[in-house]
């Protein structure tokens, strides 16, 4: 959007440049005259169109910084996201690795079991 506002900003200045041109072109006057009318209607808008750039150009850092603080404040949220995921995860293994061993425990102690009983 920044970019459609700095081509239209450009269009503009350019018609009013072209515009003027012509009308001191049309205009009746000396080709001295006409020549020193050119130069101070460039010079007046080159004037204007160098301090719209410079304020579009501080806009556009304050955009940026605002838009690398944000990103600084989503990648420090991604990574402690990330962090408390892998530790619920390793919690949940550790949960289940020890559900196994339990099972597998009863699973023995029933073998074991049945084992004795075949064998009395």
């Amino acid at each position: 959007m920044a970019g459609s506002r700095g081509t239209i900003l450009v269009a503009f200045l350019a018609g009013v440049v072209v515009g003027g041109v012509v009308a001191l072109l049309f205009a009746p006057a000396s080709g001295e005259e006409i020549r020193r009318r050119l130069r101070e209607e460039t010079e007046g808008k080159v004037s204007k169109v160098k301090e719209e750039a410079g304020a579009l150009k501080g806009k556009v850092e304050v955009i940026m910084e605002t838009v690398e603080g944000k990103l600084t404040e989503l990648s420090s949220k991604a990574k402690e996201t990330i962090e408390e995921k892998k530790a619920q995860l390793s919690e949940t293994i550790a949960k289940a690795k020890e559900a196994v061993k339990e099972k597998k425990e009863e699973l023995a102690e029933k073998f074991f079991k049945k084992e004795e009983e075949e064998a009395n």
